[in-house]
Formats: C-alpha cells, structure tokens, sequence
C-alpha cells in the first residue's frame, strides 16, 4: 500500500481524502514527541519510533491517527538533525522574546515555518510551490519510477513532505526529504544484505548493515536538495524468531530425558548455521536460556541476545519396550500428581521471558 501525506500550510494540511487535520502549532516540537529539551539523540529517536509505530495510519485507524502520526514525523525531521535542532532551539528561545517585546505568543512550530518554509499546500490533489503544480502521482513518481516497481522493492511509502522555495532556508530549496519503509527479512537484517529498489529512473543498490535493528535509517543520496529518501527498515515476521529491540527470541523443544540429565541442542542461527545450546540437568518448562551476544543491534548500539524458553514435550511411545520404560519409571518415582492454582496470561508471559 501506498500512502503519501502532505505539506502543511498556514498551521493545517488537508489529507488525500479531503479532511482538514491540525498539525503542530500550539506546541513544540519537543511536546510533540514527548521529550525534554535537554533530551538526547537517542531519546528523541526512540521517543519518535515509538509514536510512530503506535500512530502510522496502516496500523492505527482512529480518526486522529493520520495527523498525530504527521505531526511525529514533522518535529523528528527537525529535532532528529542536530543543526536544525540547534537552529530549532535558537528560534524558540530568541523567537520567544521578540514576541515577548511585540506583545504577541510566539510558537515554535509556527514561528519555525515562518523562518524556514512551509509555504507548500495541496490544492485538488495538486502539490503547489510558488505557482507551478506537480500532482500527487508525479511527485511520487519522482522518487520511485512507479508504483509496481516500488511495491516490488517492498515499500509502504508512508510520509512525503516539501516546501518548495524557502527564503532563509540553509538547507536549499526544500528542507525536507520524502521517507518510506523497506520490508526485509530477518536473514537480511542479520547477515547484512543489498537490496536492490527503484529509485525514480534508475536502479539503486542499498546497502543493509548487519545487525540492523527494527528502524534502522538508511539514507539514499539525491541530485538535488530535497530529493533525498529515508528508507526504514521494517523486518518481517520470522517463523522461529521474535525481535524486541535487538534480541531474537524463540522457543526450543526438549525430550523429558534431556530435561532431566541436561545436555547439549543445537538452535539456528538467523544467519545461517547454528550454535550448540547447553541445557542443564533438572530444567523446567518455562525457563529461558540465553546466548549473549548473538542477537540483532540494539537501539544503543550494543549487541542484543538470543533467548530461547524451554518447552519439555513427551514423545508418543512407539513401541512397549518404550511403554516399559515409563512403567518402571513411574513405579521408581516418588512423584504424585497434585492440583495448584493456574496461571494467569501474565504469569505464563513473565515466566517465559524470565531468566
């Protein structure tokens, strides 16, 4: 699916279906995304991520979806580049005060615009820039050729944004680059791969590190200022492994005899190939082995984990000798079945997850 969203003007925008949504005017871009002024890079990038995930209109079908999602995207554009930020900050802090002197409130975001572009609107499905109209379908195909070529690619082309002409503006003509999401595999994400996109009328190769995290940004280079594409990495469902922010976790069966005598498994790797799992004497269902180290990036930077939770599943017995065994087990056993309280959907989780 394809979803483009775009410019603001005058403190609003207009969406593909015609409704007039709020972007941010009254507050900071700071408010926007949840954080202090004095937050990190980091934070404001997780603080982002996380909005974005909870907002973004494919997932998310509340009415207000589509413009909370907009107005994340629009406060990391800027709060996310640290000379814009610094700018940002400048703006708010001297801006402030000459509204201060006027008598009038000053905005971040308003005050933003006015200093640095904001002049695009959409018009009848039209994009206007200082006079000239450029429609929907072509500014998308600017970036991708069309739009078989990047539905082969594996995009959800999820926010585009321009200004056309901005005086003061030290970014050039637009200081805004359009932004969507790669679909790739978890083997890619792992290993690191090149995935080869279309980009407007040529072929692009990009380049996926390895160990890349849930989204991570890749940046493709234009020819021209604003021509640039941000390109988020969305790593698809795996049929073993769950990611939670750069460890992979699975589940790995075991046979009642293993559990008890404790041994050695070998797991898969996302990679390829695999790595011995020890397994000690005694371990219950529910228990959680780790194997440090071994999984994706993790949004500070640090390698996650691989985590597996232990399942003991006793194999049907496939001839009596094996139905022997159990007896004479049973009659040498001290065990006695005995009732207790059932676990809660919460107690289950927490227990597979612990350590």
């Amino acid at each position: 699916m394809v979803r483009l969203f775009s410019e603001c003007n005058g403190g609003r925008y207009e969406t593909r279906d015609g409704k007039e949504e709020a972007r941010v005017a009254s507050k900071s871009y700071y408010d926007a995304l949840g954080v202090s002024k004095k937050a990190t890079k980091q934070e404001i990038k997780k603080a982002y991520q996380k909005l974005a995930k909870k907002w973004h209109p494919d997932v998310n079908k509340a009415p207000e979806a589509e413009a909370k999602f907009k107005e994340a995207v629009e406060a990391y554009e800027v709060l996310g580049n640290e000379d814009k930020r610094k700018l940002y900050d400048e703006e708010l802090l001297y801006g402030a005060q000459r509204g201060r002197a006027s008598g009038g409130a000053a905005s971040g975001a308003s005050s933003w615009d006015s200093k640095f572009g904001g002049n695009g609107s959409w018009n009848g499905g039209t994009y206007s820039t200082g006079g000239s109209g450029i429609s929907e379908e072509d500014l998308f195909g600017m970036f991708f050729g069309n739009r078989g070529s990047a539905d082969r690619a594996g995009f959800d082309f999820f926010s585009g944004s321009g200004t056309g002409r901005a005086n003061g503006n030290p970014w050039g003509e637009a200081r805004s680059t359009m932004q969507a999401q790669l679909d790739i595999t978890l083997e890619q994400a792992y290993k690191g791969a090149t995935v080869r996109v279309q980009v407007s009328d040529k072929t692009v190769d990009v380049n996926i590190p390895p160990r890349s995290h849930e989204g991570t940004i890749i940046k493709i280079a234009g020819n021209t200022p604003g021509s640039d594409v941000l390109l988020a990495l969305h790593i698809l469902p795996h049929d073993i492994y769950e990611i939670r922010d750069g460890d992979l976790y699975g589940m790995v069966e075991i046979a009642p005899w293993q559990a008890v005598l404790g041994g050695e498994v070998k797991v898969p790797l996302p990679g390829g190939g695999a790595v011995k799992l020890k397994i000690p004497a005694g371990i219950q269902s529910g228990k959680t082995l780790r194997i440090p180290g071994k999984g994706l990036k993790r949004e500070n930077g640090a390698n996650g984990d691989i985590l597996f939770g232990i399942e003991i599943v006793i194999p049907e017995p496939t001839s009596e000798a094996e139905k022997n065994l159990y007896r004479k087990l049973a009659d040498s056993s001290p065990f006695e079945a005995r009732a207790k309280r059932q676990n809660t959907g919460t107690q289950r989780q927490k227990a597979k997850v612990g350590n």
